[in-house]
């Protein structure tokens, strides 16, 4: 199986979490670090401090969310593949 196969398998959550492990094995990051890279590339694109929505979000609904659970709760996993493509130089649908 190519990479464009395996990647095109997977879903759209799935996607960003791998999009977000070559982006900080690329940089030499820890995975945490590169989702705050992640928050910040969402800032300067769409103005929006995600994390504090995140925040926002799970308390005022009693839950907890990864970034990618509440990017897809939220219906910005779109715009989020968007910018995790770019952040890793990738292709759309690579």
């Amino acid at each position: 199986m190519t990479d464009t196969a395996y990647f095109e398998n997977l879903t759209p959550r799935q996607q960003l979490n791998d999009l977000m492990h070559k982006y900080a094995q690329a940089n030499g990051l820890p995975y945490g670090e590169s989702w705050r890279e992640f928050e910040r590339w969402y800032e300067k694109r769409h103005r929006i401090k995600i994390w504090y929505m995140r925040h926002s979000y799970c308390q005022d609904h009693q839950i907890r969310l990864t970034m990618p659970a509440f990017l897809e709760t939220t219906e910005r996993l779109d715009q989020a593949l968007a910018i995790a493509r770019e952040m890793t130089g990738a292709e759309a649908g690579k």
